[in-house]
């Protein structure tokens, strides 16, 4: 039996060993994600009356400025749009779509991680338990029952278990912590659409307003 506990006491600190850098790996991509969020959002109310003044004002080049100068997802896209504001409606939303698209894919970037921990630590932890019974087993049936104590079996499926815990223990977070991200990408997405819908508008109509 002390060969059993050996034996699986290395596996069982190898499987621990994994699942603690998991841990370490969805730790570290959510606070990068957190950072990355603080600087893609900004007060898109003040963007918005900047933008309105010099659009009005037929001063575009002043509008891509301040879009250069702004952080975030939302300036990237409205510049987009300032760009082809001599354009027709549907290139100007068409350029910003494609802008859009870019920009959330980056923060939608190394999010996925935190599910792929949330999905694959519980199993980890599960095939250590398994692997755990199967040693413990095996040496039931090579030492016989006389030979083995109940703590002893007690002890090796302790062992076992823990490894299924510490999966959980990972996972939980994990997959709150992913949540929590998608919820904030959704709500940075609904105010690039609302921006963007107000540029369009605006753009538009200070074109035709021109054009008459």
């Amino acid at each position: 039996m002390s060969a059993l506990l050996a034996n699986y006491f290395g596996e069982w600190n190898l499987i621990l060993f994994i699942i603690g850098g998991c841990s370490l790996i969805a730790l570290t991509f959510f606070i990068e994600r957190l950072f990355y969020f603080r600087k893609a959002e900004i007060d898109t109310n003040r963007f918005i009356i900047g933008l309105r003044e010099v659009i009005l004002e037929k001063n575009i080049m002043e509008g891509i400025r301040i879009c250069e100068e702004m952080p975030g997802s939302v300036a990237v896209i409205i510049k987009a749009g300032l760009l082809k504001h001599e354009r027709s409606k549907e290139e100007i939303e068409s350029s910003m779509e494609l802008a859009g698209l870019s920009e959330i894919a980056r923060l939608e970037k190394n999010a996925k991680v935190l599910s792929i921990v949330g999905h694959i630590t519980p199993l980890i932890g599960l095939l250590g338990t398994v692997l755990g019974f199967i040693q413990a087993f095996s040496e039931m049936r090579k030492s016989g029952l006389m030979d083995i104590s109940a703590t002893k079996i007690g002890e090796a499926m302790e062992y076992a278990l823990v490894t299924t815990a510490a999966g959980l223990v990972v996972a939980i977070p994990s997959v709150v912590g992913y949540n929590y991200l998608v919820s904030r990408i959704q709500d940075i997405v609904l105010e690039i659409q609302q921006t963007s819908y107000e540029v369009v508008d605006l753009l538009v109509r200070n074109k035709e307003y021109y054009e008459v």
